[in-house]
């Protein structure tokens, strides 16, 4: 189920400040769902009409019994229409099994506000494993969580895609977990994160510590957020200080050079086979 999730991180983002446009009408502090807040929903997202006010304040009722406000309620349904047609008992279900990964329920609520997509995971076990696996990786359940605001595709990613770039950032890169957790470097491709580190290596630009020095000690390089974080543009101009074309053409000989590596080793492997 994880791995068939749709998630388009950079969909969701740009809904972000469309949801922002609700949060006048639904603060923290208003308990009750008034039809201006409905109004206001459908105007953001217009598939909601087709519910009825019972609908809504059912939904509303049984998000707001498990500590979630109404403000929350209007940006998740929103973000995610597709939770209206649910009855009470799935709702507590998809909110049940985003509990057992122990972020705790502020934390959990922030989560689901900025990403409704993430209730439509269904596979309990699944997800309890792919969490583990992230917390064995990054330390905390803390870090787990700062993981997911910043890409949340993770659940949508393999174990193994995932471990690769994690083995890059750590090993490679030498950058520490709590710098990462910061970041949505794990939201690349591993080709794409591969590439934009060997650009800023081979322009002096970055250079990953020695394994023993001191995490805490200041360096020059950029901080991952601002490699990762960016578009190509802003990437190749802002960080890197060269224009967007110089750095396409960098990949297309950087793709060449890492094939023609390959190619070398497959031929090496049957030389050997050979002998």
């Amino acid at each position: 189920m994880l791995r068939k999730l749709l998630f388009n991180t950079q969909v969701v983002l740009k809904q972000q400040p469309k949801l922002h446009h609700i949060r006048h009408l639904a603060t923290p502090k208003i308990l009750q769902l008034e039809q201006i807040h409905i109004d206001e929903a459908i105007k953001i997202e217009p598939t909601l009409s087709i519910y009825s006010p019972e609908i809504w304040r059912r939904a509303h009722e049984t998000f707001q019994n498990h500590g979630l406000e109404t403000g929350n309620f209007l940006r998740i349904v929103t973000g995610n229409p597709a939770i209206l047609k649910r009855t009470p008992d799935k709702i507590i279900s998809s909110l049940e099994i985003w509990r057992a990964c122990q972020f705790g329920e502020n934390l959990l609520h922030l989560l689901l506000t900025k990403y409704p997509e993430l209730l439509d995971v269904s596979d309990h076990h699944q997800l309890l494993s792919h969490i583990g696996f992230l917390k064995s990786r990054v330390s905390t359940s803390k870090n787990v969580w700062k993981c997911l605001m910043n890409s949340p595709d993770l659940i949508a990613q393999s174990e193994e895609c995932v471990e690769e770039k994690l083995n890059f950032i750590i090993d490679v890169m030498r950058i520490e977990v709590p710098e990462l957790a910061k970041s949505a470097a794990l939201t690349l491709s591993f080709e794409e994160l591969r590439c934009r580190h060997e650009f800023l290596v081979r322009l002096g630009l970055f250079r990953p510590r020695p394994p023993k020095a001191d995490p805490n000690e200041p360096t020059t390089n950029p901080k991952l957020y601002q490699i990762t974080d960016t578009s190509e543009k802003s990437f190749a101009t802002k960080i890197c200080h060269v224009t967007l074309p110089e750095y396409e053409a960098f990949k297309d000989l950087y793709a060449k050079e890492l094939e023609q590596k390959s190619r070398r080793k497959e031929q090496d492997e049957l030389s050997d086979e050979d002998d």
